[in-house]
């Protein structure tokens, strides 16, 4: 049985915030970026996700089972929508203090929205149209198969795939709106984070690690390790 407790080195009366600053320490050296391997740092997201989990630590407590979270698709799609976003600012070479972030990030979800929103509706008034054409479509001799018809029911199916996927997309879109509400983007120059936003920056890159597992992938966060004496998500 794999003990997530030894994997933080904590104690089992540990509170959620020696959970998170174990976590901290160790991300560092665990990463693969950072020296370790990828089943070491697979092992500490575990273990992290767990133990700062009341329900999800009752239940290793008792069961000794670790009780892994379902993936969410909402959330998924929210938080891949984030990375995005937060990837544009990361590689957009521009001063970080000159930049609202928070306001950025949101304005371009919101646009996002509304051109998602806007397709919809043109598509919805293009299905309008295409009811009234077959409505109008007369086949002028008698024979076998409907060709036209069949044309207009791909157009159909078509429009109304699209609409689905839009419609979906808003939803991530909102969600991840929703999720950003909790978060706050200061510059360290001018203001000291404090431990409920560190451990919220924390709780989000370990959102996107276990997301990255679900997904198959290995994100390099090598460049985003700070130095020691920063104090960041990560030490």
């Amino acid at each position: 049985m794999i003990d997530l407790y030894k994997i933080l080195g904590i104690k089992r009366s540990a509170r959620r915030k020696e959970v998170h600053k174990a976590y901290r320490k160790q991300a560092k050296k665990a990463h693969p970026d950072g020296g370790g391997t990828d089943e070491a740092f697979n092992q500490l997201v575990v273990a992290y996700s767990v133990l700062s989990d009341e329900g999800r630590r009752a239940h290793y407590d008792q069961t000794g089972e670790v009780e892994l979270p379902q993936p969410d698709n909402l959330d998924g799609g929210a938080i891949e929508i984030i990375a995005e976003k937060l990837g544009l600012i990361i590689h957009a070479e521009q001063d970080l203090a000159a930049l609202e972030i928070g306001t950025l990030i949101e304005r371009a979800i919101q646009d996002d929205i509304a051109a998602r929103k806007a397709s919809v509706a043109h598509q919805q008034r293009a299905g309008e149209r295409l009811v009234r054409l077959r409505a109008r479509a007369k086949r002028k001799a008698e024979g076998e198969g409907d060709l036209v018809a069949r044309v207009l029911d791909w157009h159909e199916v078509a429009i109304q795939g699209q609409i689905k996927k839009n419609e979906v997309i808003i939803g991530n879109l909102e969600r991840a709106l929703v999720i950003l509400e909790d978060y706050s983007f200061i510059d360290e120059a001018t203001a000291e984070p404090s431990e409920e936003v560190v451990e919220a920056l924390n709780d989000i890159l370990v959102s996107l690690d276990e997301l990255a597992a679900i997904l198959n992938t290995s994100p390099s966060r090598a460049e985003a390790m700070p130095k020691e004496a920063e104090p960041t998500a990560f030490g």
